[in-house]
């Protein structure tokens, strides 16, 4: 049997510096948007050099705005499979996501950057756009399986839901207020659809 080899000082090390220079232009963008943003600002706003920035993120620019995109993404995903390692039932474990996706949002700079996407950043963020989201439909779509759903409906019904719920992290977002709300309509949606959904769709089928 193998077991994982503790990661060294060094690399501890070189994992936070490396995430203080992401959350250095984390606050760039919240500050300024886009023309904000610079290898070389985001190494003044970390305490590093320009030289130390580049050896990091060598992709520039554009490197360090995926990974922090990517990273925020991971928090979610993170956080969404923590809160389901608990829940108790379908409807608990997609539930956890939302609560994930929305609590994550409601942080301002980082609902900001995540969420609400200019059209000068969306092209620079498109190879890592959608990469926590696929996680997401794709366990909701197991989830209605596991319920009884036609393997074609849950997965068609995985991304309305899922499409539903970055709209309304998006809201939350631009206001944060609105996750408490949002998260009490989403969870009143889903338990009237969950039981619903293959009695339904079996009927349809048999007509």
């Amino acid at each position: 049997m193998t077991t994982d080899r503790p990661i060294s000082l060094r690399e501890r090390n070189r994992l936070r510096n490396r995430q203080e220079l992401l959350n250095a232009l984390l606050d760039l963008f919240a500050d300024g948007g886009l023309s904000a943003c610079s290898v070389e600002a985001a190494a003044r706003q970390a305490g590093a050099s320009k030289t130390t920035a580049y050896s990091y993120f060598p992709g520039g620019l554009d490197e360090m705005l995926r990974d922090l995109y990517r990273s925020i993404g991971e928090r979610v995903l993170e956080r969404g499979l923590g809160l389901r390692a608990g829940a108790p039932d379908a409807e608990a474990r997609i539930l956890a996501l939302a609560q994930a996706l929305l609590d994550i949002c409601a942080e301002p700079r980082v609902g900001r950057f995540y969420m609400m996407l200019s059209p000068a950043l969306s092209p620079l963020l498109e190879p890592v756009i959608g990469e926590t989201s696929g996680r997401f439909t794709a366990m909701i779509a197991e989830d209605l399986s596991g319920l009884g759903w036609p393997p074609d409906l849950a997965g068609a019904a995985a991304i309305l839901v899922n499409g539903s719920l970055r709209e309304a992290a998006t809201t939350v977002a631009r206001d944060p207020t609105q996750r408490a709300p949002l998260l009490a309509a989403f969870t009143a949606i889903l338990r009237a659809a969950l039981p619903a959904g293959p009695a339904t769709a079996t009927a349809k089928r048999a007509v």
